[in-house]
């Protein structure tokens, strides 16, 4: 089982609609897509000016797939939890292991999907339950 971070710059209203569509864009640059594997466990995070937090959780339900009539692909993903507290992710960021930058931090969240360790999962994690 591997862990994931899955990055949106859009605005929530993008992502709420992916939450109750069950469904993840997958674009044809999106990194490390032939690696996820259904029961994967996926961290969504809020990128850009207006983010730069975590969004919920969930499990990868599917491979890798395409949407019918549409280029893009997509995977499906369930046992969503999305958090009412949203955890800033600059609290956090020296104890983040695939953090090598800390300067340039936000350079790590480009192409879409992050592979993370399951250490990584669990410091993101802790700081959710001491935003709750």
């Amino acid at each position: 089982m591997n862990h994931w971070i899955f990055v949106i710059k859009d605005d929530e209203v993008v992502f709420d609609l992916r939450i109750k569509e069950k469904k993840w864009p997958i674009y044809p640059g999106t990194k490390f897509q032939k690696y996820l594997k259904i029961g994967d466990i996926i961290v969504f995070y809020r990128a850009g000016q207006h983010g730069q937090y975590f969004l919920g959780t969930a499990l990868v339900n599917s491979k890798v797939k395409s949407i019918a009539g549409k280029i893009d692909l997509h995977i499906d993903i369930d046992k969503i939890g999305v958090w009412k507290e949203r955890p800033s992710i600059r609290k956090i960021l020296s104890q983040l292991s695939f953090i090598k930058n800390i300067n340039y931090w936000g350079l790590n969240f480009q192409g879409g999907v992050l592979k993370i360790k399951e250490k990584d999962y669990s410091v993101i994690l802790k700081q959710v339950k001491k935003t709750v």
